[in-house]
């Protein structure tokens, strides 16, 4: 199953702190959830954010996602989401994860994630858990 092709431009809305926010798989949408009372930036609060990316499973297969990433702790990951092919949207930590994308937990872990959209992460830029090549370590 082609989970890029086939859920390319797929919507989801999620709720944040009591507001609706819209997200489009392949998209580069970051939004903070919770935002560092003393850390701002020249470019906007730093937090916790959703931003747009993607996941490549164990088995090589690749998809649309969002990541939960705590800017303020070097990026630590704190949670995924994945858009479903022809529709749909499912959080990791859901029953059922593994039978709604269609694979065995050997076929989703370890999986690795890079960010589409931007990620601003801690004190050290540089020091977000992102190799070279984007990909998580």
């Amino acid at each position: 199953m082609s989970h890029l092709k086939e859920a390319k431009g797929n919507k989801v809305t999620v709720e944040v702190q009591n507001r609706d926010v819209t997200f489009i798989a392949g998209g580069r949408k970051r939004h903070v959830i919770y935002a560092e009372r003393y850390q701002y930036s020249k470019s906007g609060p730093e937090g916790v954010v959703i931003v747009n990316g993607l996941v490549r499973f164990a088995d090589g297969t690749e998809a649309f996602a969002l990541l939960e990433i705590d800017e303020m702790s070097s990026g630590e990951h704190c949670g995924t989401g994945i858009f479903l092919p022809g529709g749909g949207f499912v959080w990791a930590t859901a029953d059922g994860f593994g039978e709604a994308i269609d694979k065995t937990p050997a076929q989703i872990f370890p999986y690795k994630y890079r960010y589409t959209g931007k990620v601003r992460a801690g004190w050290d830029l540089n020091d977000h858990h992102i190799g070279a090549d984007g990909w998580s370590l």
